[in-house]
């Protein structure tokens, strides 16, 4: 598998792994998004249920709580007692006593929207029936709510009521409880009716069907009038499930939701559940994921078409890269490599030109000194001649006591001998020292102005250095500071290293150069092809070729006050005779 993929081309490896590092992360993360969405969508419908029941068992507990709180102020109220047990004698006696009794009127009037109406059935045969006192009949007595208040001796109890009495009769939930005294006195059955608007109301902010039911599972109140009374069967440890849980009610399927509402009396357990048509619970769910699935699609189409882009782009690159590279080994160095950019191709493409600059520049120099050894082998004659010659003029000089000339003379044949026994490598630097002495010391004959100091700061021992790398500067010294200096001029020769960089410094107090000067010297020193070079250029160019393009020379000057030039080389390559090429 490998070694079939490693034959592939570039174009067809980067569209491989871009599918495979996009699209299984996008298909990952996207079916993670799609239920985390759905979850997210499903929750949120939860809660908003859950926060709708919260809402709505609180009005309904302010609603019970209000006529609990009339319950007990009839239980004790005096004088509701003395006008149900009273016998009266006529209807008129009846009405006046009516009259003068408004505590129930006010109850209802001030907590109407609460209470619908508030019965009391007594027992006494005296009284009128007037919409709140009613006398017991036989068909009262045989009512379920009747006989449970009876036997609950004065406890609360809640009931749906069937009110016959009425014009229009109805159900309601009521609640109901046996009036009576301190010493157990019986006085009447009082039924308050809760107000079914109301009741509707509060519960219609719940917009799917949403029921109280009482610890029979039976259904006492609803926003859906037609279930009033029906039984329905639910799980209690379900119900209160923070996502609710699935029912089948009346052939459909509902998500059932539930919380706990006690009510003050003595069947106190009570239930809201609201009955939300799964259909209903999933479209927003569904919808995310639609969605989800939908941004999923489009990433991964865009992704294709991005993928495809990049990499025809880099594997184009790649091919002319490749195809310039293949023109320069076969021996095109003046080829021009068309790539442009900062990434890694872009980078490897200017490494390249550089490459094949410094592979055209030693072609050319490997020329040079080929055509400087066949003009040597042209124009020399037996060295040994020279310095047969020089050696005789010592000699002669010595024997007429021509001290001066004899030394310049023994100078010159050594400056001879290591220029003609030079090979280019690297030589020991105080041999090049040496040379540079036999040199200055020439000229002082010659000049007789002139002094010098050689100030080595750092142990040269082991250090190598390419040949006649300073000759060439304090030459340029000579000339063209100090020749026309009309007082003594002064070369300094100084060798330290820093931050693992290696200084030789040729420092005079001649003429100078402004800047202008010092530009045009440089814009010089960094011009190609194969023109005549001065000094400057020769050395310059063999420390770039051989040390690398960061080391080479550095000029400071200042006008009538003299130049500095500093020889700049890799300390690290020149201890023990270490050769680094580039």
């Amino acid at each position: 598998m490998f070694f079939k993929f490693s034959n592939m081309k570039m174009y067809e490896k980067l569209i491989i792994s871009f599918i495979l590092i996009s699209f299984i992360p996008i298909s990952i993360l996207g079916t993670v998004t799609v239920i985390h969405f759905r979850d997210f969508a499903l929750e949120s419908s939860a809660r908003e249920v859950y926060n709708n029941l919260t809402y709505i068992k609180l009005r309904i507990t302010e609603m019970t709580n209000e006529a609990v709180n009339i319950a007990n102020k009839l239980m004790i109220d005096q004088r509701l007692k003395e006008l149900l047990l009273y016998k009266y004698k006529s209807p008129m006696e009846t009405y006046l006593k009516y009259t003068q009794y408004k505590e129930i009127e006010n109850y209802k009037t001030l907590f109407a929207r609460a209470i619908s109406q508030i019965r009391i059935y007594s027992e006494n045969p005296t009284i009128l029936e007037n919409g709140i006192f009613y006398k017991v009949n036989d068909n009262t007595k045989n009512k379920p709510w009747y006989k449970l208040a009876l036997r609950l001796n004065g406890f609360i109890r809640w009931e749906i009521v069937y009110q016959d009495e009425d014009i229009y009769p109805d159900y309601y939930f009521s609640l109901v409880r046996l009036l009576r005294d301190v010493y157990n006195e019986k006085f009447g059955v009082l039924v308050i009716n809760l107000n079914k608007l109301e009741l509707r109301s509060i519960l219609n902010h719940q917009p799917f069907d949403t029921f109280l039911i009482n610890d029979d599972k039976i259904i006492v109140a609803g926003n859906n009038e037609k279930y009033i009374g029906k039984k329905i069967d639910f799980d209690e440890d379900r119900i209160f499930n923070r996502h609710g849980y699935p029912i089948y009610y009346d052939g459909k399927k509902y998500q059932v939701f539930g919380i706990y509402l006690p009510l003050t009396g003595d069947n106190k357990d009570f239930y809201l559940i609201s009955m939300v048509p799964l259909e209903f619970i999933m479209n927003e769910p569904l919808k995310m994921q639609y969605f989800a699935l939908l941004i999923i699609m489009l990433s991964i189409f865009l992704s294709t078409i991005l993928i495809f882009i990049l990499s025809k782009n880099m594997s184009k690159r790649v091919a002319i890269l490749n195809n310039a590279v293949s023109e320069i080994s076969h021996g095109n160095l003046d080829l021009d490599i068309p790539l442009k950019g900062k990434d890694e191709i872009g980078e490897l493409a200017e490494n390249v030109k550089i490459m094949t600059k410094n592979i055209k520049n030693l072609n050319e120099l490997v020329i040079k000194q080929k055509d400087m050894k066949l003009k040597l082998l042209t124009n020399q004659f037996n060295p040994h001649f020279l310095f047969n010659t020089l050696e005789t003029i010592h000699m002669m000089a010595i024997c007429n006591e021509q001290k001066e000339i004899a030394d310049i003379s023994l100078k010159l044949g050594n400056l001879l001998r290591k220029i003609v026994e030079s090979k280019g490598e690297p030589i020991r630097l105080d041999e090049e020292l040496n040379f540079v002495r036999d040199y200055l010391e020439i000229q002082k004959y010659r000049f007789r102005k002139i002094e010098y100091r050689i100030n080595i700061l750092e142990d040269i021992r082991n250090i190598y250095i390419l040949p006649f790398l300073i000759q060439p500067i304090v030459e340029n010294s000579i000339i063209h500071g100090l020749e026309g200096k009309a007082d003594k001029g002064l070369i300094n020769i100084t060798i330290i290293s820093e931050n693992n960089k290696f200084i030789i410094s040729i420092e005079d107090n001649g003429v100078g150069m402004d800047k202008d000067e010092i530009s045009a010297i440089l814009g010089n020193l960094h011009e190609n092809g194969l023109t005549e070079k001065t000094g400057l250029r020769n050395t310059l160019e063999r420390i770039k070729l051989f040390y690398g393009e960061e080391y080479g020379i550095r000029i400071e000057s200042e006008k009538d006050k003299g130049t500095k030039v500093d020889i700049i080389l890799p300390y690290s390559q020149l201890l023990r005779g270490e050769e680094s090429h580039v």
